[in-house]
């Protein structure tokens, strides 16, 4: 069909036009490209997701355990491949499309600010998870990162080995990083495209498409079973913050979600108070608790003194053994209950001592480890002692406003607690905190000598405790040795310390005529939970050196000798022991331990709790350990609190879901027991608890 003379005309014109007019996409910014430029900010965070991944699978033996928990040796490349496939289709895919979209529709301003504040929200974020996984072995919630944040405002000189952390070095660098592209893209979001950058731009994006494409159909060959592995670090990270109270794995596909909720929504509170106490005793395998003659009431009106140890592993102070170095603590060995096989209940001070003080398991909950919770109060030891005329009081170096430490006293019952005007805020911030730290530690001690010598002479009996912050990391020795040996070395020099104070309390009630009518008992809180407290410690579990602590029960008219426990002792049962030896019969109903002379202790279900610190929960039956590592959903079979890898049993195993389901049964009968039996804390509701100062 022929063309008009006027369209002909107008097809000449316009020909001739192009001709003298340069080529469009050469004269000005090709729109799509610009768009493309803004990825480079997210390239970084991209990068650091699948470096978090890494880590995880090597550094914290996720392959290993993958290949463990399905009987293999090693996994192959299409395995290993597989874990990488949510880096892969959020980083290098999605994310960038959406990106890519958004922004060819965006001025460039808008484009840097939207891009910019996404990547560098979420490399911000992907740092912080990646110090966690590298130190606790696990992601953090919001509330352990703003612990966090507070611990490091508090403490800055242990700041230094977080920040200059290779972890820390990556995130510094995505940062500058994106930075920088940012800044390239904005300064070139208007600079004119040829038609050849653009094809090269085009053709770079399609073989990035391509080499991602491929990577996930290789990776789809994989045989491996959907595990909390494959779920995409970035996804992971962001929802970590909120999943604190729930099993991690239940936000993960492909597993039993509704074994997993079970341990977020049990609810036992509808049983009654004799029927979660036959629920509990038949979950931890022990009998109703029966009266020894040999110790019953033989330190019937006794004073007791309790001399609580900071982070010490039973390793430092190994009790049972010849202790040399410390002849205090040695010559306190003679008539002495030693347990040589004693552990925490979780591995971090106020949780512990509610532990020692009530005979319960603490719950297992952020709020409850970290937080100022209304602590539960029980009706049991220490009211009973302030009810018959008994001081109590409670003597600490360490007054701060976020440490409610005094809120757990009060609920614990103490009538008294002692501060000293030298008290400590935090444990290393002051130019001379060293100094300070252990000045507190001797101000608190010469407290408790003045008030226990106005006791003794007035003739009233006591149940005092000291609790010396030395033994705390950092510690105030001036020295930087880091290697585990070295640690060691100091942990040990602090004892020694911490064993001269002994040896003062001691000459002052000898002076006084009652160190044989004082039971004192000697305790470590906790062990170590940290790299910077231990190099070596087995991130993410349930490990020896966090939760195996020293015990010494001096009671001298019990004993005649020094009795050794060889069975697994727990701090949920000093208050039992204690209460036996003073004699006491009623109302002890509710008490979750038993005295640690009872040979029934050897086949108890022992429980260790650290969910909200290393991710994991624990027990100890007929001579193994047992753990559930949440972060990987692996369960862990051991005759130590060692857990390895090789340690690993199926997931689908008999053994694996007896231990899920006695872990959940635990967790879901701690909160009903403290909600049945706990009573109002008397020091903080009914009448304040007095506080003395050094004048």
């Amino acid at each position: 069909m022929g063309l008009t003379d006027s369209t002909a005309h107008l097809l000449t014109q316009s020909t001739l036009a192009s001709r003298q007019i340069p080529n469009a996409s050469a004269g000005r910014a090709n729109l799509w490209v610009s768009s493309a430029r803004f990825l480079a900010a997210w390239s970084f965070p991209a990068l650091l997701g699948v470096y978090l991944k890494w880590c995880m699978m090597t550094d914290q033996s996720g392959f290993a355990r993958e290949a463990q928990s399905m009987g293999l040796r090693s996994l192959n490349l299409y395995e290993r491949l597989s874990f990488f496939r949510g880096e892969l289709l959020y980083g290098a895919l999605l994310i960038p499309l959406l990106f890519l979209i958004l922004n060819r529709r965006l001025r460039s301003p808008w484009s840097a600010i939207v891009t910019g504040a996404f990547s560098l929200a979420l490399a911000l974020l992907l740092g912080i998870q990646l110090l966690s996984l590298k130190e606790l072995g696990r992601f953090s919630s919001l509330r352990m990162i703003l612990v966090g944040f507070s611990w490091g405002w508090h403490e800055p000189s242990s700041n230094a080995q977080y920040l200059m952390s290779p972890e820390a070095l990556a995130t510094f660098l995505a940062i500058v990083g994106i930075a920088a592209a940012l800044a390239w893209a904005v300064r070139n979001a208007g600079r004119a495209t040829s038609a050849r950058v653009a094809s090269h731009w085009k053709t770079a994006g399609e073989l990035g498409v391509f080499i991602v494409a491929a990577v996930l159909l290789l990776s789809s060959k994989s045989d491996a079973p959907a595990s909390p592995y494959h779920q995409n670090s970035f996804l992971r990270a962001v929802s970590s913050l909120w999943k604190e109270n729930a099993v991690e794995t239940g936000e993960f596909a492909g597993l039993d979600l509704q074994r997993t909720a079970g341990l977020a929504s049990a609810d036992l509170s509808y049983l009654s108070g004799p029927d979660l106490i036959a629920r509990y005793r038949q979950l931890s395998h022990v009998l109703a608790p029966e009266i020894d003659p040999r110790y019953f009431g033989k330190e019937a009106g006794a004073n007791i003194l309790f001399f609580i140890l900071e982070t010490t592993p039973e390793k430092y102070l190994p009790v049972g053994t010849d202790l040399k170095q410390f002849p205090n603590f040695n010559r306190l060995q003679q008539n002495s209950f030693v347990g040589t096989r004693h552990y925490t209940t979780f591995p971090i001070t106020r949780s512990a001592l509610f532990s020692v003080f009530s005979s319960w398991y603490p719950i297992d909950d952020p709020g409850n480890a970290f937080d100022s919770p209304a602590w539960d109060s029980t009706g049991d030891f220490l009211r009973r002692l302030n009810s018959v005329g008994y001081k109590t009081a409670a003597f600490s170096p360490l007054r701060a406003p976020g440490i409610p430490d005094a809120a757990l006293f009060d609920a614990l019952g103490f009538s008294t607690q002692v501060y000293p005007n030298s008290a400590i805020a935090d444990y290393d911030q002051s130019p001379s905190w060293q100094e300070a730290r252990i000045a507190a530690d001797v101000d608190t001690l010469h407290l408790l000598e003045s008030q226990l010598d106005r006791w003794m002479k007035h003739g009233d009996r006591f149940v005092a405790a000291f609790l010396p912050q030395i033994a705390h990391s950092p510690y105030p020795d001036g020295k930087s040795g880091s290697t585990a040996q070295d640690l060691q070395q100091r942990g040990q020099a602090i004892l020694q310390h911490e064993d001269a104070w002994l040896g003062e309390l001691l000459d002052l009630l000898q002076k006084d005529g009652q160190l044989d009518n004082t039971i004192i008992v000697v305790f470590g809180d906790h062990g170590l939970r940290t790299r910077s407290e231990n190099p070596d410690i087995r991130r993410g579990t349930i490990d020896e050196t966090a939760f195996h602590v020293p015990l010494l029960i001096h009671a001298p008219r019990a004993l005649d000798h020094s009795e050794k426990i060889s069975w697994l002792t727990s701090h949920i049962d000093l208050v039992p022991t204690l209460l036996d030896l003073l004699g006491a019969k009623d109302a002890r109903e509710s008490e979750q331990g038993t005295a640690i002379w009872n040979p029934a202790l050897a086949d108890r279900t022992t429980f260790f709790f650290a969910k909200p610190l290393f991710g994991a929960d624990g027990y100890t039956t007929q001579g193994q350990f047992f753990m559930w590592h949440y972060f990987s959903d692996s369960i862990y079979k051991n005759s130590s609190a060692e857990f390895e890898p090789s340690d690993i049993v199926p997931r689908r195993s008999s053994t694996a879901r007896d231990v899920t389901t006695d872990i959940s049964t635990m967790v879901a009968l701690e909160k009903a027991w403290h909600r049945k039996f706990s009573q109002p804390a008397v020091g903080s509701q009914e009448k304040p608890a007095a506080v003395a100062k050094v004048r």
